[in-house]
Parts: C-alpha cells; structure tokens; sequence
C-alpha cells in the first residue's frame, strides 16, 4: 500500500479588518504557507447569515502563497472579474445557488481554477454532471458560516465517495470546517488531499500548530 499525506492550508475567516489583518500576519509568520495554498473566506450575509471582510481589505494586506477565494456569496459570478486582479489563483462557490455550468466557464475564462462546495445536507450526485470539467471539490466538514463548530461526521463517508466516482477524474478534494488533531487522521486516511483548518491553526502558535496537525496526516 502507498502510504500518502494531505496537505495542511490555513483558511482566514474575518468579519472585520482587524481580524483579518492579525490572521494574515500569523500566515505571512509561517514560512511553509509561503509556497503553499491560502484560502480567504468571503461571506455576503444571504448565502449565509454571515458577513466577511471584502476584497479591498484583501488588497490592504498582502499574504504569501497561492490564494483561492472560498465564495459563500448567493452570486459568485459577480465577484470572479476582481479575483484574478488581486493574486487569486483558484475560486470555490456554492453548488446551491445554481447556474453552475456557467459560473465555472467564468471563472476559467479569467484563468482561475474552478472548485464547488456543497452544504452537509446537499447530495453528491448533484456534482455528477461537473466532476469531468471541474478542479477541486470542497467537502464541508460543518455548516458554512461560522467558526469552531463540531465536525460533523458523515463528512468522511461523503469523501470516500468522491474518491471512488473520481476514477480517472483529476479534481482535488478539500475539506473545510472542524479540522483538528481529533479528525485530521480520519480525513487523510478517508483520501482527502488538502485540509483546509481554520480555528485550529490560529488559536495560539500558527507554525507550532502546523506541526502538531502535520504529524497527525502523516502517521
């Protein structure tokens, strides 16, 4: 058997500028997310009850590394334009809202990779139709919009799923929400690529946080 990793990359989620600021300093601190991938979570307060920080704050302060746009908005297509223009390499949106056909030929028609995250309570098979013509799938681990929920637990068989249908597929799958020393394992071992961890990273020592996730993954 060939024994495999998942990569770590730390999601910044903020309300406010302040937060924002403080969280981009703690990657910018962590000489490994440097080369690696960043998400920045954007929320409108329609998709979810929840209201982030917007692209200005993102131009204000630089952060290291390839970043993707995790796009928890009722309409994607409207922020894709302004992505590539501020570094953002990769955009993820919600399956939910629909047009999905259309939003992903918008965003590779800027150069961006395009990626879909489905809600816990939304099936697979609504990805079916897309899984040949998109790059990543983002598995939430917990409800989108908040911080620091319980993980939930059916998101591992939601995962081994997306590995088998992947086949000769090339798509990425990500999890995001509820990503500690408690789930990290379980989640590799599922076969997911890249964990995406928020409160974890950030709560205390970023780089000493990274390496205590890190072990975990690569047991």
């Amino acid at each position: 058997m060939v024994s495999r990793t998942a990569q770590i990359i730390p999601t910044l989620f903020a309300t406010n500028e302040k937060d924002y600021r403080t969280r981009a300093g703690q990657v910018n601190s962590c000489a490994e997310f440097a080369t690696s991938w960043v998400q920045i979570d954007f929320m409108d307060n329609k998709f979810v009850q929840n209201q982030s920080i917007d692209l200005d704050v993102v131009e204000k302060y630089p952060i290291h590394g390839k970043k993707e746009a995790h796009l928890m908005v009722q309409d994607p297509i409207n922020w894709i334009d302004e992505l590539p223009n501020l570094g953002f390499e990769r955009a993820i949106f919600p399956i939910e809202v629909g047009n999905t056909k259309e939003i992903i030929e918008k965003i590779k028609s800027v150069g961006m990779q395009a990626g879909i995250f489905l809600n816990p309570s939304t099936s697979l098979d609504n990805l079916l139709p897309f899984l040949d013509t998109i790059d990543l799938v983002l598995v939430m681990g917990v409800n989108p919009g908040f911080q620091g929920q319980k993980f939930i637990p059916e998101t591992l068989d939601r995962v081994k799923r997306l590995v088998e249908l992947r086949g000769d597929r090339h798509y990425i799958i990500q999890v995001d929400g509820g990503v500690n020393l408690d789930t990290a394992k379980d989640l590799k071992d599922a076969g997911v690529d890249i964990l995406a961890v928020g409160s974890f990273l950030f709560n205390g020592n970023i780089t000493q946080n990274l390496e205590k996730i890190k072990q975990q993954v690569q047991a």
